[in-house]
């Protein structure tokens, strides 16, 4: 018999399969195959074995790294949320003058050419694709 807890994992588990196979993902899967494996998804069919379980072990990796991002994002907008709700009005000061110095900036009156840079990191793939650290 299902108990409660099962109901709602199951649920959980069949929402995230009917979002995986949305027409908004499910183009993406090959695209992401092929960038994790550093090959096209024609040479990713035609692999053996133990290299279609390095792609799927790279895609665990993937999995993993997104949830735990997206986990401490949580934690950490859970927390400043607390610490707003606590600060409120100096909040609200601060972000005033953030909005006023960024709409100065915006006219021009005030360059700042440090908000006006481009940072980027780009990695570099090995020739047989990624390690976890890329996925």
């Amino acid at each position: 018999m299902l108990d409660i807890a099962n109901i709602g994992l199951l649920t959980a588990f069949l929402a995230g399969l009917i979002s995986f196979v949305s027409p908004c993902v499910l183009p993406l899967v090959p695209g992401y195959l092929s960038f994790v494996a550093g090959r096209s998804l024609s040479q990713i069919r035609e692999a053996d074995r133990r290299e279609r379980l390095r792609v799927l072990a790279q895609s665990i990796w993937f999995v993993l790294g997104f949830s735990t991002v997206f986990l401490v994002l949580e934690a950490s907008a859970t927390t400043i949320g607390r610490l707003l709700l606590v600060y409120r009005q100096e909040a609200n000061l601060v972000g005033g003058v953030i909005v006023v110095v960024f709409g100065v900036f915006m006219t021009g009156i005030i360059p700042m050419r440090w908000l006006q840079r481009e940072w980027r990191f780009i990695g570099k793939l090995k020739e047989d694709g990624g390690g976890p650290g890329a996925a």
